[in-house]
């Protein structure tokens, strides 16, 4: 039983009729009845008599009117005491981001955490997946996003996944496959493909899921990172096999983004942080992101 039905049955009981306590309350007669009615089919009793002009109590309504005054009393007590709980909340909350995916894997959870706990310091750090597990590693962020991967000496870490999904191929319009739609990973054997050389972590993880579908990038060229792929792709005719639900920087029309058709191989993406990490604000801002 919902607690604003509860006020709706103490404003009938206080108003004398129905029409006045749906005016009090700014909503419609009938919406007020069935609310009513729905507390009555739930308690097995009739709550009210009803007259032409008013409505009185039952004597299982008045039982009733007793019991929700006290049950509003103590839900707006917690509400109170919650609201200055987090009024009152203070700390710092360091999180790694991904630059590349910062709208995909938060959202608006900032602009929300900040709102509901206006006196925590939020301290935001755009960074490459390498960088951001050397920062749990050593401590220096409380969660950070990292793509889902059997990283080497980490029992500590725990995860919270935020999407998982398909992977996709880009290629430049000129090539091969571009007028595709979509390819199968038989028809990118013997293709050259794109590394990045500061982001050993993503690679990893996109060698992991596509090993699964027992598929090798055998021919491999070395670029920086997901910032310098397209350059690479210019330069050599690579493909560069990714994550499907991001852009690329410096893509243009000559660039095309092919899906890998399914079963194909799958990545995930998720928050980390540390299993002894005993910050509070770290299940606060998880459970937020979460929703």
């Amino acid at each position: 039983m919902r607690v604003e039905h509860m006020r709706e049955f103490v404003a009938i009981r206080d108003e004398g009729n129905f029409s006045r306590a749906a005016r009090s309350l700014f909503m419609t007669q009938p919406a007020l009845s069935r609310h009513v009615q729905e507390m009555e089919r739930e308690l097995g009793v009739r709550l009210f008599d009803r007259s032409r002009h008013s409505v009185t109590l039952t004597e299982a309504g008045e039982r009733a009117y007793k019991a929700f005054r006290q049950v509003i009393r103590t839900y707006d007590r917690l509400t109170d005491d919650i609201a200055g709980y987090k009024a009152g909340l203070t700390g710092r909350l360091r999180i790694g981001m991904l630059y590349y995916t910062i709208r995909q894997d938060f959202g608006d959870s900032f602009d929300r955490f900040a709102e509901e706990y206006p006196n925590v310091e939020l301290r935001r750090f755009s960074w490459q997946p390498q960088e951001i597990y050397e920062a749990l590693a050593e401590e220096r962020v409380d969660i950070g996003v990292l793509p889902r991967a059997s990283y080497p000496d980490a029992p500590y870490l725990v995860f919270q996944d935020i999407l998982t999904g398909g992977m996709e191929v880009m290629v430049l319009s000129t090539h091969r496959l571009a007028d595709k739609g979509s390819v199968t990973l038989d028809d990118l054997r013997g293709e050259l493909f794109i590394q990045l050389r500061d982001d050993p972590y993503t690679n990893l993880c996109y060698n992991e899921a596509l090993g699964r579908c027992g598929f090798v990038q055998e021919r491999c060229v070395m670029t920086d990172n997901v910032d310098t792929v397209s350059f690479e792709m210019r330069r050599s005719g690579a493909v560069y096999i990714k994550a499907r639900g991001f852009e690329i920087a410096g893509c243009g029309p000559e660039v095309v983004a092919l899906p890998i058709e399914e079963p194909g191989p799958v990545v995930r993406k998720s928050f980390a942080w540390r299993a002894d990490n005993e910050n509070p604000l770290v299940p606060l801002f998880l459970e937020m992101a979460r929703q």
